[in-house]
């Protein structure tokens, strides 16, 4: 019964609100960043497998791919380089759980900075990736269980 009116509540509540998806799972990934250890950005035409470790502040680290976690909603991936890559790309989106160690992943839009600058590539529709998440001691595997447009 318990459920019921749980999913019942869930249901009302986000009416009128697509923007912002409640889940009644755990969000352990908010306010956390995250080196890609192997994989690309985080994108719609990327990788399909992504190994994460966390990202430490004291740490130096002049080449990457990063995927930050800015809160409970929203996400960025983005990269950097210290020389001979000047092409900087971010991606910026929507994330929410939609089962315990499943996540999906919005993109809603694509910036270049650097020698690549360009005009903010805004997408008219999100384009969504969802990928399993296994815990593997002190990093994460985010692998895609599947791409919806």
């Amino acid at each position: 019964m318990l459920f019921v009116l749980t999913a019942a509540l869930m249901v009302n509540s986000n009416c009128g609100n697509s923007t912002k998806q409640k889940t009644v799972f755990a969000n352990y990934l908010k306010n956390s960043s995250w080196i890609i250890n192997a994989g690309g950005l985080i994108a719609p035409d990327g990788e399909q497998t992504f190994y994460l470790s966390q990202k430490s502040d004291t740490a130096i680290i002049y080449n990457f791919h990063a995927v930050e976690f800015l809160d409970e909603v929203q996400f960025k991936s983005s990269d950097s380089w210290e020389c001979g890559n000047d092409c900087f790309t971010s991606v910026y989106g929507r994330y929410h759980f939609i089962d315990t160690n499943r996540v999906k992943m919005e993109v809603d839009s694509i910036a270049y900075s650097g020698t690549c600058a360009a005009d903010t590539k805004v997408l008219k529709t999100s384009e969504a990736m969802t990928f399993d998440i296994v815990k593997r001691g002190e990093q994460l595997e985010l692998s895609s269980s599947s791409l919806a447009h």
